[in-house]
């Protein structure tokens, strides 16, 4: 894994256990929070909920599908 991408992922995770414990419960709330917080989409782009479904099926992929 590189270290840009490490970076990113860790970056994600944190904005996650935040943005979770902060009481966010769904795909839309998750993304906002993201939002407002400036953790930005795997391109740098803000996130939606379409982004977000499909960013976190990606990295729950097995390594070998991604």
């Amino acid at each position: 894994m590189s270290e840009q991408r490490k970076s990113y992922e860790d970056r994600l995770g944190d904005g996650l256990e935040n943005v979770l414990s902060n009481g966010a419960d769904g795909l839309e709330s998750i993304a906002g929070g993201l939002n407002e917080i400036s953790v930005s989409g795997p391109k740098g782009e803000k996130w939606d909920e379409v982004l977000l479904a499909a960013e976190l099926k990606r990295l729950g992929a097995e390594p070998d599908d991604r």
